[in-house]
C-alpha cells in the first residue's frame, strides 16, 4: 500500500498538483481502499493544524514582506556593500551577506528569492557579471532564509518533533555562517577566474553612515530572536512582536507604505500561510496513514538491516533527505518524513537539534535542485532565464552547500555549541 500511495502522491504532483491537495487526496484513497472511514481525513486536518506555535508562520511571513517592501532591504545592501564591496566580485559577496541579513527577517527562502533576485540579478548585470551567475548565487544565498533564525522551516519541525524552537534557532546560526563563508569563498573562485570587478574601496566613514542607516532594522530581527532565546517571549510572540515592530517602522516612522500597498502585502502573507497550512494538513493526514501501517518501524528497521554503522547510516539518511528534497516542498518533507528518520537518528546517536539543522540544509540543497527547486525556478522565473543555463553556476554553488552539509553532519559542535 505504500508504494501506491507514493505512487499516487507523486503522480499528482508531477500532474501539477497543489503539493497540500496531492498529499490529501492520495492518502484519503489509501484509507477508503483499506476500508477507513473518510471522516478521519478532516479530523487529521484539523488536529495538524490546532497549534498555537504555527501562529508564527504567519506573523514571521508579514514580517518579512513588510520590510522587504520598504526602505530596509536598500539600507541592508549599503550596509553589505560598505562591509564586503571591497573584495573582488564584490557584488556576489554583497548579495550572499545581504541573504544572511535578510534571513534574519522572513525565514523563507523563497520569499529571500524573489525579494534580491529583482534587486541584484538586474544591477549585477550592468556591472559585467553574467546574468545566468547573478541568478545563481541569488538562489543559492537564499538559502539561508531557512537556515538562519528566525526559520519556517525550523518551526516546523519543532512543532512536528516537540523540540525545543529557541534551541533550533541558537543551532542553526553557525552553520548558517559557515553557509554564507562557503559561497562567498565560491563566488571569489570565479571572481577570479572570470575577473569579475571590485565593487568600491573599503571606506569607514561609508561603513559608519552604512550602520547608522540599518541600525533599526537589524535591531528588529536581533529584539526578536534575542527575546526569544532569552525565553522573554515564545515563537509566536516573538514573531508577532517582528511584525508590529516591521510595521511600526514601515508605515509610521519611515512612510514608506501606502496603505494600498499594506493590503497588498497582507493578501499576500494570507496566501503564503494557505499554501503552507494546506502542505501541513495534507500531511498530517498522509502522516497518520504512515503510522497506522507502521512506516518508520520498517523502514527503520530496513535501514538498520543494510548496516550498523552510525556513519553509513547517517550518509544514508543524508541521501534520502537530499532525493526527498528534490521532490516535496520543505514543509511536507519534514512533517511526513522527519517522524520516521528522527528515532533512526536517536539510535544512532544524533540529538534531535542536531538533526534538524542536518534536515533543513539537506531540504536547502533541494530547493536548488531540479525538478522541483523551488527557489531556483522563483529565480529564474523573475529573471526569465533557463533553468539549465543558471544550473552552469549553480551546481558548483550546491557543491558548496554539500560540503557544508557534510560538515555540519560530522562536527555536530557546529550546531550543538551552545550546548
Amino acid at each position: 500500500m505504500i508504494w501506491v500511495v507514493l505512487g499516487l502522491l507523486f503522480g499528482l504532483i508531477f500532474l501539477g498538483f497543489p503539493v497540500g491537495f496531492a498529499l490529501m487526496i492520495s492518502a484519503a484513497i489509501a484509507m477508503a481502499i483499506q476500508g477507513i472511514d473518510l471522516i478521519m481525513v478532516p479530523i487529521q486536518m484539523f488536529s495538524g493544524t490546532n497549534s498555537v506555535v504555527l501562529l508564527a508562520i504567519p506573523f514571521f511571513i508579514l514580517m518579512g514582506e513588510l520590510m522587504g517592501a520598504t526602505s530596509i532591504s536598500e539600507r541592508i545592501i549599503n550596509l553589505a556593500s560598505a562591509l564586503v564591496g571591497w573584495i573582488r566580485g564584490g557584488l556576489s559577496h554583497v548579495n550572499v551577506v545581504t541573504s544572511m541579513f535578510m534571513a534574519e527577517m522572513s525565514g523563507s527562502a523563497v520569499a529571500d528569492a524573489a525579494v534580491m533576485s529583482k534587486i541584484f540579478v538586474p544591477n549585477m548585470e550592468k556591472k559585467g557579471y553574467p546574468k545566468t551567475f547573478a541568478a545563481a548565487i541569488t538562489a543559492t544565498s537564499a538559502t539561508l532564509g531557512i537556515i538562519i533564525p528566525p526559520s519556517i522551516p525550523m518551526v516546523l519541525y519543532g512543532v512536528t518533533t516537540n523540540t525545543s524552537i529557541k534551541d533550533l534557532f541558537l543551532a542553526g546560526i553557525v552553520p548558517g555562517i559557515l553557509l554564507g563563508g562557503a559561497f562567498m569563498v565560491t563566488s571569489y573562485i570565479f571572481a577570479r577566474k572570470e575577473g569579475h570587478p571590485v565593487d568600491q574601496k573599503f571606506d569607514v566613514p561609508r561603513l559608519g553612515h552604512a550602520l547608522k542607516g540599518a541600525a533599526i532594522p537589524l535591531l528588529i530581527p536581533i529584539v526578536v530572536v534575542g527575546g526569544l532565546l532569552a525565553g522573554l517571549v515564545t515563537p509566536t510572540e516573538a514573531a508577532a512582536v517582528g511584525a508590529l515592530a516591521a510595521f511600526v517602522f514601515g508605515v509610521i516612522l519611515q512612510r514608506d507604505l501606502s496603505a494600498k500597498k499594506v493590503y497588498g502585502l497582507f493578501s499576500t502573507t494570507v496566501r503564503q500561510t494557505s499554501v503552507v497550512m494546506m502542505i501541513i494538513a495534507g500531511s498530517a493526514v498522509l502522516g497518520q496513514f504512515l503510522a497506522n501501517e507502521q512506516i518508520p518501524q520498517k523502514v527503520a528497521t530496513g535501514l538498520l538491516s543494510i548496516s550498523d554503522d552510525p556513519i553509513i547510516l547517517t550518509l544514508l539518511i543524508n541521501l534520502f533527505l537530499l532525493f526527498l528534497g528534490m521532490f516535496l516542498h520543505a514543509s511536507a518533507a519534514i512533517i511526513v518524513v522527519v517522524p520516521i528518520l528522527l528515532p533512526i537518528a536517536t539510535q544512532i546517536g544524533i540529538d534531535p537539534i542536531h538533526f534538524g539543522v542536518i534536515v533543513c540544509l539537506n531540504l536547502g540543497i533541494g530547493q536548488q535542485t531540479p525538478p522541483v527547486a523551488s527557489v531556483l525556478l522563483t529565480v529564474c522565473s523573475t529573471t526569465g532565464l533557463r533553468i539549465d543555463h543558471v544550473m552552469r553556476y549553480c551546481k558548483w554553488f550546491i557543491l558548496a552547500m554539500f560540503v557544508t552539509l557534510m560538515i555540519v553532519t560530522f562536527i555536530p559542535q557546529t550546531a550543538l555549541w551552545p550546548q
